[in-house]
């Protein structure tokens, strides 16, 4: 999913930051990658104990005026879904399906949090 944000000044660099802490908060061991100036990607990977197979990218882009923010999920276990029921591979599936629906969460908990940081960084930015 990808979301814009236009009118408000946010430092992204502290938005790819707190988004960062948040994936350690849930779980997740985070690397901030920044590609460019006008891109921050944000590679998300959970730890071993967790149901979530695969890896979430964050990629946020643009300027501290005008920015959009991308969730993207891995792809590598619905890729491989198919293939696990050609050869009757249901319990894996099962995971396959418990993990998308974790995925499903984090997503909404993010977005929320996102939102909430947003607003928490740019009324930081209008008092300078």
């Amino acid at each position: 999913m990808l979301d814009r944000w236009t009118g408000r000044k946010v430092d992204l660099k502290m938005l790819s930051e707190s988004m960062t802490q948040f994936f350690v908060e849930e779980g997740f061991s985070s690397i901030v990658e920044s590609e460019s100036i006008n891109e921050y990607r944000i590679i998300a990977v959970p730890k071993h104990a967790s149901n979530i197979r695969g890896s979430v990218n964050i990629f946020i882009r643009g300027s501290s005026v005008g920015f959009e923010v991308e969730f993207v999920k891995s792809r590598f276990s619905t890729t491989l879904m198919g293939l696990k029921t050609l050869f009757g591979l249901g319990s894996l599936i099962l995971k396959d399906l418990k993990s998308e629906e974790e995925l499903q969460g984090l997503e909404a908990k993010f977005w929320l949090f996102v939102d909430r940081e947003i607003d928490n960084l740019s009324v930081v930015q209008s008092g300078k």
